[in-house]
């Protein structure tokens, strides 16, 4: 080997060493220079334990956002991005994947049915006046082939209810949804949820799978909900002549359309186990039905009440609550099964507008269309 080639080698194995060397402490930099951004950003509130940059996608570690009170309303264990480089060819932003590990969202609305927890911090979003701002181009669209979400946590605290604030939990989440693209497009993005429901009684389980517009809202889905603990949901339906239920399950399937903000979802379901306090005198209710009914009917149907109904309203209507009107619908049904006049229902229970308070005079057995027209609002 010639004396000027083995000089060229050599400058050449320097220069790989250098920039090899300098790379890395370029990332290692970047990390840190990122991590300090957002968290400047973010303000207090927010915090990252780690970055890592590493060819084709970033981990990030450790996220953390807290309310004024100090309260972790968001964390992730891991979160993971892959890009996807052939989207580079297309000019287009491309993520092949964003994983999500062992994320806790704590969500709090209102008794006005605001959402008051989580908040971004103050200045999220704002930047220099519009005046200042000068012309932008449109960002580039961005394309998710998959989101997936794995051992998530949820805790929904509900101070809208007419009783007392109710804290449902939601654990062991697994979530996968493909096919995203922000700005977001006018097509389906098809999905796949489970989770279980820790209730005092026992652990539900929930399922649903379907797909959904997500610049629309439009969706289909299935949902299938099986031993859901009742007892947690006491705040919804006792509102009048309230009954101490000891145990009991609900067992819930459904099919849920939404399209133009207008939702239509039949659905069947079951209650399962009611037991109630002892000494419940003769003008308790249960659901606005008198327990004394449900007590016997359970005696005679291998302890459970099977129901079918069908909730429908509009989304857009800031009155029009799925909670309740799931629970309205699940009284009236049962109401029907166990043959009891409408007008034997409290109001709070039966007040779906002004057409369903001239059909209380009828009873809920054999109303067929009448029933029908109840439900679907005409």
């Amino acid at each position: 080997m010639g004396k000027k080639l083995k000089v060229f080698l050599i400058v050449i194995v320097a220069l790989v060493v250098v920039l090899g060397g300098s790379v890395a402490v370029l990332v290692k930099y970047a990390n840190q220079i990122i991590k300090n951004e957002l968290e400047s950003r973010l303000g207090k509130s927010f915090s990252i334990e780690r970055i890592d940059l590493k060819w084709g996608h970033v981990e990030v570690t450790g996220v953390a956002l807290r309310n004024a009170a100090g309260k972790e309303v968001i964390k992730v264990g891991n979160l993971t991005v892959k890009a996807d480089f052939i989207g580079l060819l297309k000019k287009q932003y491309a993520i092949s994947s964003v994983t999500v590990k062992d994320p806790y969202l704590f969500v709090e609305i209102d008794n006005k049915g605001n959402i008051v927890n989580p908040v971004l911090p103050p200045g999220i979003g704002q930047g220099q006046p519009a005046a200042t701002k000068a012309p932008q181009q449109p960002a580039p669209p961005i394309t998710v082939g998959k989101i997936e979400v794995a051992n998530g946590s949820v805790d929904y605290l509900d101070r809208k209810t007419p009783a007392k604030p109710v804290l449902i939990k939601l654990r062991s989440i697994d979530f996968v949804m493909e096919d995203v693209s922000m700005p977001f497009a006018d097509t389906f993005s098809p999905y796949v949820l489970s989770a279980s429901i820790p209730g005092d009684q026992g652990t539900g389980t929930l399922k649903a799978k379907g797909k959904v517009k997500i610049k629309t809202r439009d969706m289909d889905v299935g949902v299938k909900l099986r031993n859901l603990d009742i007892t947690a949901l006491k705040p919804y339906f006792q509102k009048q002549s309230p009954v101490d239920i000891r145990e009991g399950f609900l067992d819930l399937d459904l099919n849920v359309k939404v399209a133009s903000q207008k939702l239509q979802a039949p659905g069947t379901a079951v209650l399962r186990g009611l037991e109630f306090q002892s000494g419940t005198g003769m003008g308790a209710r249960f659901m606005g039905v008198p327990a004394s009914l449900v007590v016997a009917f359970l005696k005679n149907s291998n302890n459970a009440i099977p129901v079918s109904f069908v909730i429908e309203g509009d989304l857009n209507n800031p009155k029009f609550d799925i909670k309740e009107d799931l629970m309205r619908r699940i009284s009236i049904a049962t109401a029907e099964k166990l043959g009891v006049p409408i007008k034997g229902i409290p109001e709070a229970v039966t007040n779906i507008g002004a057409k369903g308070g001239k059909e209380m005079e009828s009873t809920v057995k054999g109303l067929g269309e009448s029933l029908g027209n109840i439900f679907k609002g005409k």
